[in-house]
């Protein structure tokens, strides 16, 4: 709402305790519980929708927004599920539609200055990539006993299309469910949006052909793992000199390997979320964030001729609003789904990997499956119970 000219018209919300402000600071604003009753009552007075729901729901609101002729803003990973994901993607690009996936710090300066770099070609043909996240979006505990949902949640509506279960305290709602299987995508579905978006975009990537977990799988089957070590093969490209690259993601505290520490003069100039992208004829260090400095390195020292930091515009809102006005000559938002729609696709591929660990997941974009693992195929498309089936999905 910092977007200046914008109206917050409605807003569905499933939980009464979360609203008892909004009111007062926006006295015109309809609230709804249900957010399909909003949409069939308040799609004429819309132009866009903003989606900042648990992972599970993002997919189906989306599409019926969509649906309804709006333009969408949806949070990053943008879906729970590589097939929701690309029917997102190919209903949005059919449809010619302005969408924006939440990745608010690709409006930072050290993004834009990575993307730059790296489009370039400063570091010769790329590589390999390292990339490092502190968070341990996880749990390695049980859930606690069922116990009822607080006055005000409508528990329900909350699950929407996931398989009835009861409600535990201290879980799923509000903030925990990142950490939980059925509704968040654990620290790399997360961050990992955010970490892959400049090189990513910088170098033009696409779908991944391999992906391996090397860390722990979860201690049962409702928990993401708290340390997580995943391994892409993604094709080069013109960009990044075509050369086949290995990227890996570190979090829960986990390091690079030694060699990689070495290349950047030692784990001080290691960045602790961000990534290390290793080309032919140097190496980047590329920090997380709205600030921060990209360095370049050669031979394990910092390039005397140092990077030029680019400042970038910062504010992401405003840059889907502008798309959604057409103030900005046809272009689309920096994150639109046509690209960043296949980036989410590659970070879930890799929270699947973690599911199951040990193999080495062969990827076939085309046919949307994996051609060496019937476990993993049943992650990309999960069933909506029933009751909570939508057209398009």
């Amino acid at each position: 709402m910092a977007v200046p000219n914008t109206s917050l018209v409605s807003v569905a919300e499933v939980d009464d305790n979360h609203l008892k402000d909004l009111s007062a600071t926006y006295p015109g604003t309809k609230v709804y519980k249900d957010w399909r009753v909003m949409l069939d009552k308040e799609a004429k007075n819309l132009d866009a929708v903003v989606i900042g729901t648990p992972d599970h729901m993002h997919a189906p609101i989306a599409m019926n927004a969509m649906q309804a002729g709006l333009q969408i803003y949806c949070e990053k990973p943008l879906t729970r599920t590589v097939y929701e994901a690309r029917k997102l993607r190919e209903y949005a690009e059919a449809n010619e539609l302005v969408t924006q996936l939440g990745n608010q710090n690709s409006q930072g300066d050290p993004n834009q200055t990575t993307v730059q770099v790296l489009r370039d070609g400063l570091l010769g043909a790329v590589t390999e990539i390292h990339c490092m996240q502190q968070k341990t979006w996880g749990s390695m505990d049980p859930l606690e006993p069922p116990s009822a949902p607080p006055p005000g949640l409508d528990w329900d509506l909350w699950l929407g299309v996931r398989p009835e279960r009861p409600f535990v305290a201290e879980e799923f709602h509000p903030r925990m469910w990142r950490s939980r299987l059925g509704f968040g995508c654990g620290n790399l579905g997360d961050m990992g949006c955010h970490i892959f978006h400049p090189w990513y975009l910088g170098l033009d990537l696409d779908a991944p052909e391999t992906i391996e977990s090397f860390g722990p799988s979860g201690v049962n089957d409702e928990s993401w793992p708290t340390e997580v070590r995943v391994r892409w093969e993604i094709p080069g490209s013109k960009v990044s000199g075509g050369k086949r690259i290995k990227v890996t993601w570190h979090d829960g505290g986990q390091m690079p390997p030694e060699y990689v520490l070495k290349a950047i003069g030692g784990i001080q100039n290691l960045t602790r979320s961000g990534s290390v992208i290793i080309g032919e004829q140097g190496v980047l260090v590329s920090p997380h964030g709205m600030s921060g400095k990209v360095r370049l390195f050669n031979g394990g020292k910092e390039a005397k001729e140092a990077v030029q930091q680019l400042t970038g515009p910062g504010d992401h809102h405003g840059n889907f609003a502008a798309a959604v006005r057409d103030e900005n000559g046809g272009k689309p938002p920096l994150c639109h789904w046509g690209y960043s729609g296949r980036m989410a696709e590659a970070v879930l591929l890799g929270t699947y990997s973690v599911r199951v660990p040990g193999v080495k997941l062969q990827w076939d974009t085309s046919n949307l499956r994996f051609t060496n693992s019937e476990a993993a195929n049943a992650l990309v498309r999960e069933p909506y119970r029933k009751g909570w089936e939508f057209a398009g999905l």
